[in-house]
């Protein structure tokens, strides 16, 4: 039994070294008009509510749609949700939900995101048209990180296009700051920020409680 504790710990460990190894890539896409560079990842600690009413108008701009990811069944089906402004509040609680996995902005021309099928398809065909977002979660004691990801090293323009505005629209939120160490912005909170979940099996629904240990032992 303590032999299989300590695996799981080691395992724990390891997802959670990812994480912040992966919030900290300073890779860039490229370069806006101003020549700031505009990032490959970006992370950010806010409340959801507020990050999907700033992402709705940078969608509206560039005709980028936003798509849900929750998991079915213990098999790792998946499902997806698209987002409709006048839904919004249901579509933040998909963050309360621990089936919930990740959810994408994108381009692509998606007829019905109900009828997809494939497990993991937007890093399929879709990719170059696609921004991976995990993350987003948040209780009385913690808020994890929402890490955007561009799928594609060769996005299509418009995909492109949407995620420099969004990101320059978030920068300009009023009281936003970023981290001096670590490369990620915040807004200020008493609660404890955490990495965005990797989403391995074995930390899923140990997440929060798993980092504020990790956080009480250093102290």
């Amino acid at each position: 039994m303590e032999a299989g504790h300590g695996r799981r710990a080691e395992e724990q460990a390891t997802q959670v070294a990812i994480a912040n190894k992966t919030s900290e890539k300073t890779w860039f896409l490229c370069k806006d008009e101003e020549g700031n560079r505009i990032s490959i990842y970006f992370n950010i600690s806010m409340p959801v509510m507020h990050f999907l009413i700033e992402s709705h108008h940078a969608m509206l701009d560039h005709g980028v749609k936003l798509y849900a990811e929750i998991f079915v069944n213990a098999q790792g089906e998946r499902q997806y949700s698209a987002f409709e402004s006048e839904k919004i509040d249901l579509f933040a609680s998909y963050f309360n939900d621990t089936a919930y996995n990740s959810f994408f902005f994108s381009c692509y021309p998606i007829q019905d995101a109900t009828q997809i099928k494939s497990n993991g398809y937007f890093y399929d065909t879709p990719s170059s048209n696609s921004i991976e977002v995990a993350g987003g979660r948040e209780t009385d004691k913690s808020r994890e990180l929402i890490q955007m990801r561009m799928l594609s090293k060769n996005p299509n323009k418009q995909i492109r296009s949407f995620y420099q505005k969004f990101q320059k629209d978030l920068k300009k939120i009023s009281g936003l700051q970023k981290h001096p160490q670590k490369n990620y912005f915040y807004l200020p909170t008493n609660k404890i920020i955490i990495p965005a979940n990797p989403h391995s099996q074995n930390s899923r629904d140990i997440w929060e409680d798993f980092n504020l240990s990790k956080m009480e032992n250093v102290e």
